[in-house]
């Protein structure tokens, strides 16, 4: 009697909560229900990138935070993703993550790059937009350095030539360079003073998300103007 006493007791304290809560309870974590109210998709997916999609772009489909996605693919630039591959949608979350991977977006202002390669080759899932972020230069003057080339600046194609302005009287040192354990072509940009696109450009074949330790890349490096010249 005890015993039945207290399964009942049980099944009426289960009985207090909305049916979700006993008829899966094995697929609950801590953040399958927000409020109360809101049950998440606790799934992981898997989501071929399409041409024209953007990290922001599939976060809002799936309703996922964009960083969320970025960390769970450790991804190196939420800005460069490339058509045909492959990324993994994780679980909903209470406080979806949009800004941590993004650092400071501020809107380039330069026209032009120091030293060069005065050119780009579009790779998949590239857009003149994201470029401009690359190599850390304003949209127009790209656009404006491929008028012929580019009609249509919505529309690219792999294996195409972009100009990149290059600023008179300036200059990079191009090297050899070997790939250390966390390095990512923004962060050595950052380090040695060029850009991402640079960097880019002069290594056409390597896929930037998948550096190895050991790998030799040509790196662009402190790239300035040169004094004196004016």
């Amino acid at each position: 009697m005890v015993i039945k006493s207290a399964i009942a007791a049980a099944v009426a304290f289960l009985g207090c909560f909305p049916p979700k809560f006993i008829l899966n309870p094995t697929n609950l974590t801590t953040a399958a229900v927000c409020n109360g109210t809101i049950t998440l998709d606790t799934s992981t997916q898997q989501y071929v990138i399409q041409a024209g999609d953007t990290l922001t772009k599939i976060a809002k489909q799936f309703n996922r935070g964009i960083c969320d996605i970025f960390n769970a693919n450790n991804l190196t630039n939420p800005n460069f993703i490339v058509a045909g591959d492959t990324l993994t949608i994780p679980p909903q979350v209470c406080n979806p993550d949009n800004t941590s991977c993004l650092g400071p977006q501020t809107t380039p202002t330069a026209t032009c790059i120091n030293g060069g390669p005065g050119f780009y080759i579009v790779q998949k899932g590239d857009t003149l937009s994201a470029l401009s972020y690359l190599y850390n230069i304003t949209l127009d003057s790209i656009i404006a350095a491929n008028t012929a080339n580019i009609p249509d600046p919505d529309v690219i194609e792999v294996g195409q030539v972009v100009n990149i302005p290059v600023c008179a009287r300036s200059q990079c040192t191009i090297s050899p360079f070997t790939i250390r354990a966390g390095d990512v072509f923004v962060d050595l940009a950052r380090e040695f003073l060029s850009s991402a696109g640079q960097i880019l450009a002069l290594n056409p074949g390597v896929d930037p998300n998948a550096l190895g330790v050991g790998q030799v890349i040509t790196l662009a490096s402190y790239c300035h103007a040169i004094p004196g010249c004016d």
